[in-house]
């Protein structure tokens, strides 16, 4: 995305500097350390996601770690949120503009009032979208769906599960 940029603002609470021999990079080793970070990320100077965690991982090539887990939210236009996410450790690839998010994954829509929970769920800020092939689970006010294989907008207002398992409706059970 052409005009994307993306501001840090650092909490220095502890953040390290620490530069690497090159054996040491080739092994995976973090070239920086950074605590307590908010990440505002914008285009066109309007906030499109909000990115907040404890500890950042940053690697030679790009790529960053959240190993501490990360809350996240997304911005409509008209600067509301509109969806919010969680998990429990994120890798985000540099090159292919892609964040994998592990462990008790968490996507609500506030507007849908949908909610998605997975294991590993993969997003691309680029095309504003999740995908995964494992397990899901949705909850919205009328049904619960399961299954596996997954590929949604970000805020949940569209999705495609590729293999359901499962549909209950949840008036009927209540």
């Amino acid at each position: 995305m052409k005009n994307k940029h993306c501001f840090w603002a650092y909490f220095f609470f502890g953040t390290a500097f620490g530069f690497t021999p090159e054996k040491d990079r080739a092994c995976g080793i973090p070239t920086l350390e950074s605590s307590h970070i908010e990440l505002l990320c914008s285009e066109h100077g309007v906030v499109k996601y909000r990115l907040v965690t404890d500890k950042a991982l940053h690697y030679e090539n790009g790529d960053r770690t959240y190993p501490e887990g990360i809350h996240i939210e997304f911005y409509e236009s008209n600067k509301e949120v509109s969806a919010t996410g969680r998990a429990n450790s994120v890798y985000f690839f540099a090159e292919e503009n892609v964040y994998a998010f592990r462990g008790d994954v968490e996507l609500k829509s506030l507007r849908d009032k949908r909610q998605l929970n997975t294991e590993e769920l993969h997003w691309s800020p680029e095309t504003e979208t999740f995908y995964t092939d494992k397990f899901i689970r949705i909850e919205t006010e009328e049904e619960l769906l399961t299954g596996a294989g997954l590929i949604a907008k970000q805020d949940l207002s569209y999705y495609n599960i590729s293999k359901p398992q499962g549909l209950l409706n949840i008036k009927s059970i209540k």
